[in-house]
């Protein structure tokens, strides 16, 4: 069924998840962004921050060391620390986000990096999701699927292990289900918070259908999930 917003297609309330981390591949930023004009557009005021690291893009609005003090004139900042070379925005302390969360509706947390692949297994120390988080999107690119996975997987010795496969096997749509719902992969770090997945770049040939199919057995194993293209604005669950 088609949704008629990012907002609806994962059923997320602002008013019940005021602060959501968001986890997995390729798509992170695009789905935190795109989520952050939503909850603007009915009049959600919102801080997108991180708790790793995030491209620096120097035309939107941006409070160094979490001072949100421009958030009244656009809506929304990015809070976060600023590196020397300003082109990587990076974590602020734990501190400064509880008190950042008192100053707006809902907080947009980058919380784990894959270096723009659709598809990955955390390490160890990965993801860094807040404790006082609400919610976890799990995003997965579907680009991944029938590529090899040292080719479209971010630590592709870390994935093929977890799925007790070679690098150069493909991934399959069984591959994707297991990684969305393991708690040693996507589900990692999630613990009792609400948990949903977006499985983004449908509009590639020939992935609707197969996250339909992905989607719908998420759905069955209890994970709710939506599917559709961040790039197209186009939304299914």
């Amino acid at each position: 069924m088609q949704a008629d917003s990012l907002l609806d297609a994962l059923k997320i309330n602002p008013e019940k998840y005021r602060v959501i981390a968001v986890v997995g591949g390729g798509g992170k930023t695009s789905l935190i962004f795109r989520l952050m004009e939503e909850l603007v557009s009915i009049g959600k005021t919102v801080i997108v921050t991180t708790t790793t690291h995030m491209a620096y893009e120097p035309e939107r609005p941006f409070a160094e060391e979490g001072n949100a003090q421009n958030i009244e004139e656009y809506g929304y900042t990015v809070a976060a620390s600023l590196d020397q070379n300003k082109s990587k925005i990076g974590s602020l302390t734990e501190e400064a986000l509880v008190r950042l969360k008192g100053q707006v509706d809902c907080i947009l947390i980058e919380a784990d990096g894959a270096k723009r692949l659709p598809l990955k297994v955390p390490g160890e120390w990965e993801p860094v999701i807040p404790d006082f988080t609400d919610l976890v999107v799990g995003v997965i690119g579907m680009d991944a699927v029938g590529q090899m996975i040292r080719e479209s997987c971010h630590r592709p010795e870390r994935v093929a292990a977890f799925l007790n496969k070679e690098q150069t096997d493909p991934v399959t749509e069984a591959d994707v289900i297991r990684i969305a719902v393991s708690d040693k992969a996507l589900k990692k770090a999630v613990g009792r918070r609400p948990y949903k997945i977006f499985l983004n770049k449908t509009d590639l040939m020939g992935k609707y259908e197969s996250a339909e199919r992905i989607g719908k057995e998420l759905q069955e194993q209890g994970v709710h999930a939506a599917w559709g293209s961040l790039q197209g604005r186009e939304y299914y669950r």
